[in-house]
């Protein structure tokens, strides 16, 4: 062994290789009993197994020590998949995303040969009651779950969808929400909007977090200064909408262009400007993101961001069924390109003297 390598690599190496030719099979030796067999600290040896446990090369078993992945025990295979909807969320499976995300699940398991199970709570003192009825489980992932999200990790597979867990061993799939509205803000700056105003999601998680710094970044991009009152706080409700676009109409110099965080919100602000008597686009630009079914139906067609639901899906099934027959994963953490779709809610802004008028 030389004498450049962290040693914490050289016992992540050992493993690997004792791995590969079965020398280390199913259960590891205790972490201090690899230290005295190695010759490193027991520090050293935490760390490189903490390492591999994040790799996905092994995981813990509270109170049993730590085990090969590829030899997880496998359960009886049930053939179903689980997917996992916090019960706080509105409307849950009926809510037009979600029902999107449910509809991809259930086309890429019957491909399959599976069959998709719904769950939204679980039961904290037997969670087995539900987890025993499916080979593992996607989680559209919230920070407020994490825990839900652990306990299902110690019965089943599991992969995040939506957001990123923070335990960083569960594989993720995740929508590249940054780059999707700064290139949205691209769109309507190169149509000649500077006045855009943005509704956001909710602020609780990544989703959210990270489509209101596309806006600010494309702000940043352009040389436009931050203003408050075009950032409106959403919640991807329709009524959020309303009042989000109503509030923007009060302004001494309302936007020329929304940009909404979800479908369901641009539904919302097209309804109030037409009850105000404003035209889409012809006064205001609209983009909405997600492309529900509805979007592409509305007169007129609401230009929209879509979402990869069916590349989530399938990418997130491929994990979650190589995790089921104890395969390795090469890329645990995807995040997909979500495309702008134009339809007919954007106009083009042309600059008459002090005033911009829209073509």
């Amino acid at each position: 062994m030389g004498n450049t390598t962290p040693k914490y690599l050289l016992v992540e190496q050992h493993i690997k290789q004792g791995i590969k030719h079965k020398t280390i099979v199913d259960k590891l030796p205790g972490e201090r009993t690899l230290a005295k067999q190695l010759g490193f600290s027991y520090m050293t040896i935490r760390k490189a197994i903490d390492n591999l446990v994040n790799e996905g090369v092994l995981y813990k078993v509270p109170t049993k020590g730590t085990f090969v992945a590829s030899r997880k025990p496998a359960k009886s295979a049930t053939r179903n998949i689980g997917y996992f909807l916090d019960s706080s969320i509105r409307s849950g499976l009926s809510s037009p995303y979600y029902s999107l995300i449910f509809n991809a699940l259930e086309k890429e398991a019957a491909l399959h040969g599976y069959s998709p199970v719904y769950f939204s709570e679980i039961n904290e003192d037997r969670p087995e009651d539900t987890l025993s009825k499916v080979d593992g489980v996607i989680v559209s992932c919230f920070p407020r779950i994490e825990n839900s999200i652990q306990r299902i990790k110690e019965h089943v597979p599991v992969v995040a969808i939506d957001n990123a867990s923070s335990d960083k061993t569960i594989p993720s799939v995740i929508i590249d929400n940054f780059n999707a509205i700064s290139d949205t803000f691209t769109y309507l700056h190169q149509l000649g909007h500077r006045r855009i105003a943005f509704m956001t999601g909710l602020s609780d998680s990544d989703v959210g977090k990270n489509r209101l710094a596309g806006y600010l970044n494309g702000l940043n991009k352009y040389g436009l200064d931050i203003d408050e009152e075009l950032i409106i706080r959403g919640n991807y409700t329709f009524k959020c909408g309303l009042t989000g676009a109503a509030r923007l109409l009060e302004l001494d110099s309302p936007p020329t262009a929304i940009i909404c965080a979800n479908d369901s919100m641009a539904l919302g602000a097209i309804r109030r400007l037409h009850h105000d008597g404003l035209r889409v686009p012809q006064d205001i630009s609209i983009v909405g993101f997600d492309d529900i079914e509805v979007a592409a139906q509305i007169v007129p067609a609401l230009t929209t961001v879509q979402a990869p639901i069916n590349g989530i899906i399938k990418t997130a099934f491929a994990m979650l069924h190589s995790q089921i027959n104890g395969e390795p994963i090469e890329n645990r953490h995807v995040a997909l390109a979500a495309t702008l779709i134009p339809r007919q809610t954007c106009a083009t802004v042309v600059e008459v003297g002090p005033a911009a008028a829209v073509s």
